[in-house]
């Protein structure tokens, strides 16, 4: 598409923004033919990296900026890793491995990507997140060719799964319940 290099990194991502606002569905058509992991980590990480900015603009942690920033990041990019591993998972449990986990990746790292732009404000989460689980079933439908049916049980599995094992981690590191 591009020839490689920061330039042509920020026009994808600059483009990938504006088609997914605009045509989600045309976007995730679009994907298999144009995906790699490396513009899937490189628009999560100019995601999260806005993300981690923004927030730290919601008012003071109980850290410095620096370390705020940092945990912000963390969390930002390592949803969208948690939430791709669970979708892949039951993906290929449901429908057997229609496509390789670079491409649910992707998915994800765009639809979470393009939510992260305003999930930084408080009380947001009640739009993006049905925003964001769209457009998981849109690429899950566009880009894996997976039925209606199947992309919706996908959803319907994977994302309570995957608030158990944050649940889970979260019991874990602070021993309450």
């Amino acid at each position: 598409m591009n020839k490689p290099g920061t330039l042509s990194a920020l026009k994808f991502y600059s483009q990938g923004v504006i088609r997914l606002l605009i045509e989600p569905v045309l976007f995730f058509t679009d994907l298999p033919g144009v995906h790699t992991t490396g513009r899937a980590l490189g628009f999560t990480a100019l995601c999260a990296g806005f993300y981690a900015g923004a927030g730290l603009l919601t008012g003071p942690g109980p850290q410095s900026p620096v370390v705020m920033a940092l945990i912000y990041f963390i969390n930002a990019a390592g949803m969208v890793l948690i939430s791709s591993i669970t979708g892949f998972c039951t993906m290929v449990m449901i429908s057997g491995k229609k496509q390789g986990f670079s491409l649910v990746f992707g998915l994800y790292a765009y639809a979470s990507g393009i939510t992260m732009l305003i999930s930084w404000l408080p009380f947001m989460l009640w739009f993006t997140e049905p925003w964001k689980y769209w457009l998981v079933y849109t690429g899950f439908r566009q880009s894996c060719n997976l039925s209606k049916t199947r992309a919706i049980t996908v959803l319907l599995i994977s994302v309570p799964v995957q608030w158990c094992l944050i649940y889970s981690a979260i019991t874990a590191v602070s021993g309450r319940v």
